[in-house]
């Protein structure tokens, strides 16, 4: 029996060939034996709702309130004011307008939606017919000249290891109160103009920090609110929700089969 075989034209000894074979498959499966890469990025992904009094999450992580108690100017004190009429909502925010991004995540009754890019996270709200895009791929805000104001504002995110720090500037100022649904901030009773309302202007400054806690199953989202044409001094707060992978976020516009009358607002 022949004791060699032919690569390319030239022989080789049958051992040698065997001895290629086993270091083509240590460079094949080579790159396997790699340390995988660190930092791996928390998966935030999901739909995220505000904790039902029922859920055993509720007695350990409860909402923080404003701290310190919001102090206004004489701007702020006569928006607080005006948003608090009672009664059609002029010249105060009508109730379909988009609310600022403050009362966007854990701001009431709806489900949030993050979807989670390499380059972008974006929030829906049920309640909220637009979104919130956090551009994740190192670019600064736009500057002033060209920083088109909106709703939610524009908003840049990095990580700081496990927690997503956000920052928002760009506002146009012309969103409802940030008290919140619960607050009755859509449309206000006499109980809640008990609380003031709070408004915000086009200066207002969002600072958020977003981490996960509750071994992943809770959302903690820290937010701090600077606008010194409405405020004397920034303020902070911190809100909490639970993944519920049981939900979907619906189709919902408030404009939409309204009720006033029958409803009693």
């Amino acid at each position: 029996m022949e004791s060699t075989v032919r690569r390319h034209g030239a022989p080789l000894a049958r051992g040698s060939s065997v001895l290629a074979a086993l270091l083509g498959a240590v460079m094949v499966f080579a790159p396997a034996r790699e340390a995988p890469a660190a930092g791996k990025t928390p998966d935030i992904f999901g739909i995220w709702l505000a904790i039902d009094r029922n859920s055993p999450n509720f007695a350990r992580w409860k909402n923080k309130p404003n701290t310190p108690a919001p102090e206004f100017t004489a701007w702020g004190a006569e928006q607080s004011r005006e948003q608090g009429r009672l009664g059609v909502e002029l010249p105060t925010p009508g109730a379909c307008e988009p609310v600022n991004p403050v009362q966007f995540v854990g701001g009431g009754l709806f489900p949030n939606q993050i979807l989670q890019g390499h380059n972008q996270i974006v929030l829906m709200n049920e309640w909220v017919a637009v979104p919130r895009r956090i551009y994740t791929d190192g670019r600064g805000h736009p500057p002033a000249e060209d920083l088109l104001p909106s709703w939610e504002g524009h908003s840049i995110g990095r990580w700081e290891g496990d927690t997503l720090v956000v920052d928002t500037i760009g506002l146009n100022g012309r969103t409802r109160p940030i008290n919140g649904y619960f607050a009755n901030a859509v449309s206000a009773t006499p109980e809640s103009l008990k609380v003031p309302r709070l408004p915000t202007s086009d200066q207002m400054h969002l600072a958020e920090r977003f981490r996960l806690v509750g071994d992943g199953n809770v959302l903690e989202v820290t937010r701090t609110i600077t606008d010194p044409k409405a405020y004397v001094r920034p303020f902070t707060n911190t809100v909490y929700m639970e993944r519920r992978p049981d939900l979907d976020v619906q189709e919902y516009y408030c404009a939409d089969n309204e009720r006033r009358k029958d409803e009693g607002h």
